[in-house]
């Protein structure tokens, strides 16, 4: 049996298994997918159940799915960055537009 009909067979349905299944056809995944899937494998694709995994030790915990003090994606910006970056939009979308 291999890996992609053993995640298939045995995989609890979260979208966790859909990324490790791109992963496993060849297809590209972004950072975040990445960590989820790689969860996913570690955890024997929550065959046990969706809990955390409880390693804190390992670099991926702080986004882990099911660690409850999980690393929020939201990015905190200061008024200066805010201004700053929609500066650099306007920029940005004006040189491609020309181009």
């Amino acid at each position: 049996m291999t890996i992609f009909e053993e995640v298939e067979k045995y995989g609890l349905t979260t979208v966790d298994k859909k990324y490790l299944l791109k992963h496993l056809c060849g297809e590209k995944l972004t950072p975040m997918q990445t960590i989820h899937a790689g969860c996913y494998a570690c955890m024997g694709y929550y065959v046990d159940g969706k809990v955390d995994c409880c390693i804190p030790d390992c670099p991926n915990y702080p986004f882990m799915r099911y660690n409850p003090n999980r690393r929020a994606n939201k990015r905190v910006l200061t008024d200066k960055q805010r201004k700053d970056l929609g500066v650099r939009f306007k920029k940005n979308s004006k040189v491609k537009s020309v181009a």
